[in-house]
């Protein structure tokens, strides 16, 4: 027999099953509007990672970010005559 968690509504219908793929925040940061830098994050090899970035300024734009093999990156945006904005930027992985 299987081990894990499963977790199921009132009805019996399954919400969660840990066959599913979860995932899981492995870095987030606050960076300033006009800032670019990067960080290695070498435990996210071979796994499957999403980038992402909010801004934190109404009206301005938020950091551009990317993943190539272990280096996280993120760029300050001022596309379209907008100011780059304050961001959250961070990365999920699942495993």
């Amino acid at each position: 027999m299987g081990y894990g968690l499963r977790v199921k509504d009132a009805s019996g219908s399954i919400l969660l099953d840990t066959s599913d793929v979860v995932a899981r925040i492995r870095y987030f940061n606050v960076v300033s509007g006009g800032s670019s830098s990067s960080t290695t994050l070498s435990d996210i090899s071979g796994k499957t990672t999403y980038a992402f970035a909010i801004p934190l300024e109404d009206g301005k734009l938020a950091h551009s970010v990317s993943i190539s093999g272990t280096t996280f990156s993120w760029t300050a945006q001022t596309d379209s005559g907008l100011a780059s904005s304050d961001s959250i930027v961070g990365v999920i992985i699942t495993d």
